[in-house]
């Protein structure tokens, strides 16, 4: 077997690069620790958040970010963010600094009366390479389903190619 070309190295550490930024939000998210988002974005990220059931958020920044999921779930006595699957598509556009990551996630929540609930949704990112490594430059956050009992099922998300 012949051993990997500099290209498939690269590639190889790329994934795994990008796969430990998208652990690393979830671990900001489970701690609540809004300030170190900001080491994870470019700093004029766009973030959009689709709730399907309202307009759409447009935020800018991990500030902004931080700030409304902070907001958000400040009415859980527990909150879990669980990444369930990723995709890695490297190479967006044909450019080596730039890729596509699709993150379906869930949600495990207990508001401050016990009531549980869960969430299901999807994150379509675009990452760029900076001297500091992979940073989210877009992220677009969609729901899939929530509810206490059974789910609230939304319409299948647009999914956008990789």
């Amino acid at each position: 077997m012949p051993a990997p070309s500099a290209d498939e190295q690269r590639d190889a550490v790329d994934e795994v690069s990008v796969r430990a930024l998208i652990a690393e939000y979830a671990d900001v998210v489970n701690r609540r620790a809004w300030p170190e988002l900001a080491g994870l974005f470019v700093a004029d990220a766009l973030v959009a958040v689709d709730l399907r059931d309202r307009p759409l958020i447009n935020l800018v920044g991990a500030h902004a970010l931080g700030e409304f999921i902070g907001g958000a779930i400040d009415r859980f006595e527990f909150f879990e963010f669980v990444t369930l699957n990723v995709r890695v598509g490297l190479r967006l556009g044909g450019e080596v600094d730039r890729c596509a990551t699709r993150t379906y996630m869930c949600e495990l929540r207990q508001d401050h009366d016990g009531a549980p609930s869960r969430a299901f949704g999807l994150y379509q990112d675009q990452l760029t390479r900076t001297t500091d490594g992979w940073r989210f430059a877009r992220r677009w956050y969609q729901s899939m389903a929530r509810g206490h009992g059974s789910l609230d099922v939304m319409a299948s998300p647009g999914i956008e190619p990789i």
